[in-house]
C-alpha cells in the first residue's frame, strides 16, 4: 500500500464499516423486494422453496464476495471489478467486466428512479398522469412522469455529486430505515396476522417439477436481487478502516439481504386476504385483482397494519429506491472514472472534485438517463431482466482471478474458493437464459433482443477502443473476442428463436402472412445484426494479425539486434582489452626509462631516451586508435542495419601494419611467439582507405591467432601489393573522371592452429547471418570482420590443414593517393621488415 497516498487521500477516507454495510445492502435491496413476492417468488416456488432458494443464493454470494474482497485486499484500487481484472488478465477482459457492470448498474438505478412513478400510481392514482400521452408495450407514459423521473434522477444526481461528507451518513441512515422497516412490518404482520403458520402449501403445485427443481429454478435467479452488493469496491479507496474487514461487512449486507427478500415473502403470505383458503388461491387469482389487492405485500401491510403500516411500508420502500440509486450513482461514477484514466473514455472524466467525487462521470450517468423514461416502465423491465445474464459475467471472470492469484501463491483454500464461483457464475449465467431450461425462467423476448443489442454495442465500442489503443493494451487476448462473439450470436439466436415461438401459435388465429411478415422482420434484423459482429469481428481479427506480424518482425530483429550488439561488444572490449594492455605495457617501459633517466641523468645512455621517446610514440599511437574505439561504440546498432560507413583518408598502408605490431609485441613476447610483420615491396604504399576500421579488421584477426597459436609458435603477418596499378572510371564523378586502384593482399599464418570447419563454412557463407551471430567463444569476432571485409568489398579465404597451421587471405581493392597528401608515420627501415 502507497502510503503517500493514503496521506493524500486521507481527507476523502470518510467510510466506516457502517458506512460500508449501508452501501452494499442499500444497493442489492431496492423496489424488487416488495414487487418480486407476488411476482416471481410465490408464483414459481412457494414461499418455503423461495425462502430456500434465497438462502441457497446467499451462500453463493458469499462465495463470490469472498473471492472479489480476496483481490480487494491485493488491488486497493478505486475502479473495483475493472481494476482487479486488468491487473489479473489483462485490458482486454477488463473491458468487457466494466460493460457488463455498467449496463447492470445504469439498469438498476433506471429501475428504481421509474420506480418512483410505480409507487405514485399505487398510493395516489393518477396525480401524475397529465400532459402528452402514448403507450409503449401495454405501459402507459405521461408526460408529467416523465418530468417526475427526470427530477428523481438529477436529484440524486446532484446529491452525489454536491453532497460532500453528507452522503455518508444519509445513506447509512436510509439504509437502517430500510432494514429496520422491513423487521418492523414483519414483526407487526406476525403479530396481527391470524394464519401466520399457514405456509401450506410449501411450493406451488400448479407449477410442473419436484420441489427440488422449483428451488433450483429460483436459484438460478437469485444473482438478480443481490447485484450492486459489489458496488462498494469501486471507490474502495476512501475505506477508513483495514482493507482486512471487508469480507465481514458482506457477511453482514448479505445476510441482511437475505432478510430483505425472505421477510416480505412471509409478508405476503401471512397478509393474504381472509376470502381465500391459501396463498395459493390468491396468488393464483392476482390477476384479476386491482390496486393493492393485486400487490400481495401492500396488501398484507394494508389489511393488517392500516394507514400506519402502510406509512411505514412507503417510508421502507422509498429508503430501498434512495439507496439503490444514491449506491449505485457512486460505485458506477468511480467504474466509469477508472475507465477514463484507462483512455477507455475521454481523459475529462478522469478528474475528481476535492471531496474525492468524480462529479463529471456522475454528470455522465445522469445525461445517459434522461432518455429513459420515454421508453415506459415495460422496456426498463425487459433490461432489468437481461442483467442476470451481464452480472454473471463480472462474478465469473473475478472468480476466476481469484483461482489464478491463488493458483500463483499455491493457496489450496483461494483455488477452490475461485474455482467454485467460478462455477456457479456459469451457471448463473446459462441457466437462466436458456429458454425453458428451468420453471419460469424464460426471458422475455424482447429482453433477448436488448440482451443481443447491448452484446452488439459493447462489440462496437470495443473495435473503436482497440483501433484507437495507441498503447498496444488491447487485442492480446483471443479469447475475449471468442467470449464477445460467443455472446453476439448466441443472444442473436436466443432472440429468434423466442420470436418464433411467441409467433408461430398466433397463426392459427390471423393467418400464416402476418406471421411471416413479422418472421421475415425478425430474420432481417438477425442478419443485420450478425452482419455487423463478423465486420467488426473481422477488422479486429485482421488488425490483431497485422499487429502479430508486426511484433513478431520486430521480436526477431531485436533479438538478431541484441546477438549483434553482443557480439560486437564482446569483440570491441576485446579490442579495447589488446589497446589498454598495449598501453600499459609501454607505460610501464616509459617509466622503467625515465627512473634510469632520472638516476642517471649524467651518464644515462642514448639508448634510453631513445627508449623513452619511442615509448610515447607508441603510446600515442595506440591512444588514437583507442579513442577511436571509445568513439565507434556509439554505432553500435549501425552494425546489424548495414548503415555502418566507411571514412577513407589518404594513408600509408604500412603505417596500419606498424600499430598493430606495436599493439601486439609485448604480448607476444610474453607467449614466446615468433611475431614478424612484412611488406613485400609495395609499389603504391599510399591510398585512400578508412585506416581505424582496417586496423580493427587486422586487430581481430591477429588477436585471434594470437589466442589459437600455442606457445613457442609462429604469426606472420604479409602485406603485398598485387600487380600494377590499374585506372577504373569512378562513379563518383558525373563527368568521364578515371582513378587509380591497385589490388593488395594481407595474409595472416600461424603454426599449430585449425579452425573448425563449422566455423570456416558458415564464415564464408555471406547469406548465413543469423547463425554466423549464434557462434560462441572468439571465432563470435569473425563475424564483425566480415562485415568490414564486405564494406571495403574485398575477399576473404581461409585455409587450414592439420600439421600446417591456417591462414587467412585478404584481398582489397584500394584507391591510390599522391604521396604528397600523405602523412608519414613510419620510417621504414632496412629490408621490408617493420
Amino acid at each position: 500500500m502507497n502510503t503517500s497516498k493514503d496521506s493524500e487521500n486521507t481527507n476523502v477516507r470518510l467510510l466506516y464499516p457502517l458506512n460500508v454495510w449501508g452501501l452494499s445492502f442499500g444497493c442489492a435491496v431496492g423496489w424488487g423486494a416488495f414487487m418480486m413476492p407476488g411476482n416471481l417468488f410465490l408464483s414459481h416456488a412457494g414461499p418455503v422453496g423461495s425462502i430456500i432458494a434465497i438462502a441457497l443464493g446467499s451462500a453463493a454470494m458469499l462465495i463470490i464476495g469472498a473471492n472479489f474482497c480476496k483481490l480487494a485486499q491485493k488491488y486497493r484500487d478505486n475502479g473495483g471489478f475493472f481494476a482487479y481484472v486488468r491487473e489479473a488478465m489483462g485490458h482486454d477482459h477488463a473491458f468487457l467486466v466494466a460493460w457488463a457492470l455498467i449496463v447492470t448498474y445504469l439498469s438498476i438505478i433506471w429501475a428504481n428512479a421509474t420506480a418512483v412513478v410505480v409507487l405514485v400510481r399505487f398510493y395516489f392514482g393518477s396525480v401524475l398522469q397529465w400532459g402528452f400521452h402514448y403507450q409503449l408495450a401495454g405501459f402507459d407514459v405521461y408526460l408529467g412522469e416523465i418530468i417526475t423521473t427526470w427530477l428523481v434522477l438529477m436529484a440524486f444526481g446532484c446529491f452525489s455529486a454536491f453532497a460532500g461528507k453528507a452522503k455518508r451518513p444519509v445513506n447509512t441512515l436510509m439504509a437502517l430505515l430500510l432494514f429496520i422497516g422491513i423487521l418492523l412490518l414483519f414483526s407487526g404482520v406476525l403479530a396481527m396476522s391470524p394464519r401466520h403458520a399457514s405456509f401450506y402449501p410449501a411450493f406451488n403445485p400448479d407449477i410442473g417439477g419436484t420441489p427440488f427443481l422449483q428451488i433450483f429454478s429460483m436459484l438460478m435467479v437469485t444473482p438478480w436481487m443481490f447485484f450492486g452488493f459489489e458496488s462498494i469496491t469501486h471507490g474502495g479507496e476512501e475505506f477508513r478502516f483495514p482493507i482486512q474487514r471487508i469480507f465481514p461487512i458482506i457477511v453482514g449486507a448479505v445476510i441482511a439481504t437475505f432478510l430483505a427478500y425472505s421477510l416480505p415473502i412471509a409478508i405476503a403470505v401471512m397478509g393474504s386476504p381472509a376470502e381465500f383458503a391459501t396463498w395459493h388461491e390468491y396468488i393464483s387469482s392476482l390477476s384479476h385483482l386491482h390496486g393493492f389487492d393485486a400487490l400481495p405485500v401492500f396488501h398484507g401491510v394494508d389489511a393488517l397494519l392500516g394507514q400506519g403500516g402502510m406509512a411505514l411500508l412507503a417510508a421502507t420502500v422509498l429508503a430501498g429506491i434512495f439507496t439503490g440509486i444514491n449506491g449505485l450513482y457512486r460505485g458506477c461514477s468511480f467504474l466509469l472514472q477508472a475507465m477514463a484514466k484507462d483512455e477507455l473514455l475521454p481523459a475529462v472524466f478522469a478528474s475528481q472534485a476535492e471531496d474525492g467525487t468524480p462529479r463529471k462521470t456522475v454528470f455522465l450517468i445522469l445525461l445517459v438517463s434522461l432518455p429513459i423514461p420515454f421508453l415506459g416502465r415495460t422496456a426498463i423491465v425487459w433490461l432489468v431482466d437481461a442483467i442476470t445474464i451481464s452480472g454473471s459475467i463480472a462474478y465469473a471472470y473475478i472468480s476466476l482471478c481469484r483461482y489464478r492469484e491463488a493458483k500463483a501463491a499455491q493457496d489450496t483454500g483461494g483455488r477452490f474458493m475461485g474455482i467454485t464461483g467460478l462455477v456457479l457464475s456459469l451457471f448463473f449465467f446459462f441457466c437462466p437464459i436458456v429458454p425453458d431450461l428451468l420453471l419460469g425462467s424464460t426471458l422475455d423476448t424482447e429482453s433477448y433482443l436488448l440482451l443481443a443489442v447491448w452484446s452488439v454495442l459493447g462489440l462496437i465500442y470495443y473495435w473503436y477502443v482497440f483501433k484507437h489503443d495507441q498503447k498496444g493494451r488491447f487485442g492480446r487476448s483471443f479469447s475475449l473476442c471468442t467470449v464477445l462473439l460467443f455472446l453476439n450470436f448466441f443472444s442473436t439466436a436466443l432472440w429468434l428463436r423466442q420470436v418464433m415461438v411467441t409467433r408461430i401459435p398466433l397463426a392459427q388465429m390471423g393467418g400464416y402472412a402476418p406471421v411471416r411478415e413479422m418472421l421475415t422482420q425478425s430474420s432481417m434484423i438477425q442478419i443485420i445484426l450478425m452482419l455487423l459482429i463478423l465486420l467488426f469481428m473481422a477488422d479486429i481479427f485482421t488488425t490483431m494479425r497485422k499487429r502479430e506480424h508486426a511484433m513478431n518482425k520486430a521480436v526477431i530483429a531485436q533479438q538478431m539486434a541484441s546477438r549483434t550488439r553482443g557480439a560486437y561488444l564482446s569483440n570491441m572490449t576485446h579490442d579495447i582489452s589488446l589497446t589498454m594492455n598495449a598501453i600499459m605495457s609501454y607505460v610501464d617501459l616509459a617509466r622503467e626509462n625515465g627512473e634510469h633517466y632520472k638516476n642517471n641523468a649524467a651518464s644515462c645512455p642514448h639508448e634510453a631516451l631513445n627508449g623513452l621517446y619511442e615509448c610515447i610514440v607508441h603510446t600515442d599511437s595506440i591512444s588514437h586508435y583507442f579513442l577511436h574505439l571509445v568513439r565507434e561504440m556509439e554505432h553500435v546498432d549501425r552494425i546489424q542495419d548495414s548503415t555502418l560507413k566507411l571514412y577513407p583518408v589518404p594513408t600509408d598502408i604500412r603505417y596500419n601494419l606498424k600499430q598493430v605490431k606495436d599493439i601486439f609485441t609485448e604480448q607476444m613476447q610474453d607467449k614466446n611467439i615468433d611475431f614478424m610483420v612484412y611488406t613485400a615491396k609495395l609499389e603504391n604504399p599510399y591510398v585512400y582507405c578508412d585506416k581505424n576500421r582496417l586496423q580493427r579488421i587486422l586487430l581481430n584477426l591477429i588477436s585471434l591467432a594470437y589466442m589459437f597459436t600455442p606457445v613457442g609458435g609462429s604469426i606472420a603477418v604479409t602485406l603485398a601489393q598485387k600487380g600494377f596499378a590499374y585506372h577504373e572510371e569512378s562513379a563518383a564523378f558525373s563527368h568521364h573522371h578515371f582513378q587509380l586502384y591497385a589490388d593488395y593482399e594481407l595474409r595472416i599464418r600461424n603454426s599449430d592452429a585449425i579452425m573448425p570447419p563449422e566455423v570456416k563454412e558458415l564464415i564464408l557463407k555471406e547469406s548465413d547471418w543469423n547463425q554466423l551471430f549464434r557462434l560462441e567463444g572468439p571465432e563470435k569476432s569473425l563475424a564483425i570482420t566480415k562485415h568490414l571485409i564486405d564494406l571495403f568489398h574485398g575477399t576473404l579465404s581461409i585455409n587450414t590443414e592439420d600439421g600446417q597451421g591456417t591462414e587467412i587471405i585478404i584481398a582489397l581493392t584500394l584507391p591510390l593517393a599522391k604521396q604528397s597528401t600523405v602523412p608519414i608515420h613510419v620510417e621504414l627501415g632496412a629490408a621490408n621488415t617493420i
